[in-house]
């Protein structure tokens, strides 16, 4: 790491002096400032002890690169994330995950040392051990992306990562319910509503939105005729937490069914009323939570997902509960909805996500497009059995009835053009 300086100035009357040094952020490529204080009498001294600063932070920099192994580099950069407040609870723990597996095998080696053999051993003895080819991918993702953190800081010049190519991850087939199924869950959430896991179902077959979306909906959210997804609850440490959208796009307004509407609309009024009979305030609820007002509490989204298993157990549907997302993009899709209204439903920042998650469509959406061809043509597309008497179309003028001796004919001549003996 580079410091460069960016100021000296005397402190007044006294003999400190304030030293302002810059660097770049490793992560992000930004100048960051620094203040340091050192004593001197002149400003001569005091910029022979800036410089003598600037060669010290220099050299302990390029020192941590000398002594640091794999696991130091790896908690030096998890705090670092952390500290920073650019990603989520969630993903901080999720990379702890991904640490404990990298340590295991490449954790007391040096960062300097660390070499394209010692990754491929790594990510090889994961496979021998059963490792699935996502629980090896990822946690090598998440060393290529801190030794990349170590090149920026110049602990080293070149990733060895780029030079290994983790196992192959199969892209899941979309589990989306048939319409048989689809319908029979929904009578059956409905039959079960105003009760949460009701909710909650109907709200994901025909809003797509996600499980932590869900459970973290408030009675503020709901307009007319529509629900906007202002926040959503997450899981990390043992701890429920409410988070911001990822992106813009996940901050979206959803057009509800005229029936959840209503349903939606009758439940709080009901809670209203009962909330100012007991002397309460409703003061936004969440919607599938208790109605304390202030202190309502959520429908955890692992007890959501816990419940839903049962229901799936005792009712013998074979999904998850995020199914039921996959599900509503496959209703939309098939029904003709372009994949830029899919994707703004779904809270899909790019719409390639739609398209790469959603590329193969059931096979009801196939046979109902292929009545889309034949509408293309202003003629008459009717098939006449009569017109075939043998079961298949005939150029007409063309005899498609043959003799043996004319098949045995035909057969020798086509020899004979290929140069074998007859």
């Amino acid at each position: 790491m580079k410091y460069s300086s960016k100021g000296l100035r005397r402190r007044g009357d006294t003999d400190k002096w304030e030293v302002t040094l810059v660097h770049k952020d490793p992560l992000t490529g930004e100048s960051v400032r620094s203040y340091h204080t050192v004593t001197a009498r002149t400003e001569k001294q005091a910029e022979r002890k800036k410089n003598d600063l600037i060669r010290l932070l220099d050299s302990q920099g390029l020192a941590a690169g000398t002594r640091m192994t794999i696991a130091e580099l790896a908690d030096s950069f998890i705090e670092y994330k952390a500290n920073s407040g650019t990603v989520e609870r969630s993903t901080i723990e999720d990379y702890k995950k991904h640490v404990k597996t990298i340590k295991r095998e490449l954790g007391n080696i040096r960062v300097g040392d660390l070499r394209i053999p010692d990754v491929n051993a790594w990510m090889a003895s994961m496979t021998e051990r059963g490792y699935a080819p996502r629980s090896v991918h990822r946690p090598f993702v998440f060393l290529k992306q801190i030794m990349k953190y170590a090149m920026a800081i110049d602990l080293i010049t070149k990733n060895p990562c780029d030079f290994c190519k983790p196992p192959k991850i199969q892209r899941k087939q979309v589990n989306a319910l048939p319409r048989e199924e689809r319908t029979r869950m929904m009578r059956l959430a409905r039959e079960s509503e105003p009760a949460p896991l009701g909710l909650a179902i109907e709200l994901a077959l025909t809003t797509g939105m996600r499980r932590g979306e869900i459970c973290g909906l408030r009675w503020s959210d709901l307009g007319d005729h529509e629900i906007t997804v202002n926040r959503a609850l997450a899981f990390s440490g043992g701890t429920l937490y409410v988070k911001e959208p990822k992106t813009a796009e996940s901050r979206r307004t959803i057009p509800l069914t005229p029936r959840l509407f209503a349903v939606l609309s009758a439940m709080r009024k009901d809670a209203a009323y009962a909330t100012a009979e007991l002397g309460l305030k409703t003061n936004d609820s969440y919607i599938l939570g208790t109605q304390e007002g202030k202190d309502s509490r959520p429908y955890h989204p692992t007890r959501l997902s816990k419940d839903f298993k049962s229901f799936c157990d005792m009712n013998a549907f074979e999904c998850t509960f995020h199914d039921l997302r996959h599900t509503f993009a496959t209703i939309m899709i098939a029904g003709g909805t372009d994949v830029r209204t899919v994707a703004s439903y779904l809270g899909h920042a790019n719409v390639a996500v739609t398209l790469n998650t959603y590329a193969e469509v059931d096979s009801e959406a196939k046979r109902a497009a292929v009545s889309k061809v034949s509408e293309a043509f202003d003629i008459d597309d009717t098939f006449f059995d009569e017109r075939y008497p043998y079961g298949a179309p005939r150029q007409q003028g063309i005899n498609l009835n043959f003799t043996v001796d004319q098949l045995e004919a035909m057969l020798a001549q086509a020899k004979r053009s290929q140069g074998i003996a007859v």
